[in-house]
């Protein structure tokens, strides 16, 4: 019996052994969660304060409409370009109106920097704070340490679109505004993975350097560049056979015509190889304490 027993605990615990990375990865993504909580809160509020505003602006705007499109047009391409405001662009529908007052511009410009200070303070900020030892001491894998901060970062992202659909939609229905939930959905889902995609690229300097400082700056840099290059690529022809290979080419405009699930998925799958490079980095390298 005793053989029997011994066994049996001895498949018992393999058993564990099996499902202990799992649950340290969940335990990990919940912990890093809860940390993120006054962010997505702060990050949500501020985002879906300046949709509020722009929502309850739009009646105003609306009786000025041919004024308004008019000083528009007037505008040199460029400059419409800079600021999200396409050709054809119609100012009188609250779905072009909000296109070009902040998801085509401000929104996705503000909210990607949330991934990439939470993504560069996963591996190298530890590092400079000196608690990278502490996780590292606990048994949790190096590459957990880093597909959890990103699980994390992107539940958490959701969390924060989630607040500005709220502040979006909701004004607009009470103030009796033609917004359709669907279209509002699509406008902020469509976020996330551009926003992902910078946090890969911010989690990968993260594990490359050992300065959060540089984990921030290049993802920052590479974000602006790549912006300012889609938007002057329709005007520039210098620029036009760049724009294919920056994110936000592939971003479009949800709340005007809808998420295209291929560059949905494409992007989102870039930031997922990212993510393997930085794990795949960060389990080869010496820590830095």
């Amino acid at each position: 019996m005793s053989g029997k027993q011994t066994a049996e605990r001895g498949t018992k615990s393999h058993g564990t052994e099996e499902r202990r990375p799992w649950g340290t990865l969940v335990a990990l993504v919940i912990h890093t969660t809860r940390l993120q909580l006054r962010s997505i809160v702060v990050w949500g509020v501020a985002l879906g304060l300046l949709n509020l505003l722009t929502v309850a602006s739009f009646p105003a705007v609306e009786d000025q409409s041919q004024v308004l499109n008019d000083l528009v047009e007037s505008y040199p391409p460029e400059m419409r370009e800079l600021f999200g405001i396409g050709e054809g662009t119609d100012l009188t529908k609250i779905e072009d109106f909000l296109a070009a007052q902040t998801f085509n511009f401000l929104a996705p410009l503000a909210l990607a920097f949330f991934p990439i200070l939470a993504s560069a303070g996963a591996i190298a900020g530890a590092e400079e704070r000196g608690t990278i030892d502490v996780l590292l001491g606990n048994p949790v894998p190096r590459w957990q340490l880093v597909a959890g901060s990103f699980i994390a970062t992107a539940l958490s992202l959701l969390g924060i679109l989630v607040i500005l659909g709220l502040f979006t939609w909701v004004p607009a229905v009470l103030m009796d505004i033609d917004l359709s939930i669907r279209a509002t959905v699509e406008a902020v889902l469509n976020l996330w993975p551009l926003c992902t995609f910078f946090g890969g690229l911010a989690m990968l300097c993260s594990a490359l350097f050992h300065r959060r400082a540089l984990a921030i700056a290049i993802p920052g840099a590479v974000l602006v560049g790549m912006y300012f290059v889609d938007a002057l690529g329709n005007t520039v022809d210098e620029l036009e056979d760049a724009r294919p290979f920056t994110v936000f080419y592939h971003y479009a405009s949800a709340i005007e015509d809808g998420i295209h699930w291929a560059s949905f998925g494409g992007i989102t799958l870039v930031a997922l190889l990212l993510v393997l490079l930085a794990a795949l980095t960060f389990s080869r390298r010496d820590i830095y304490t």
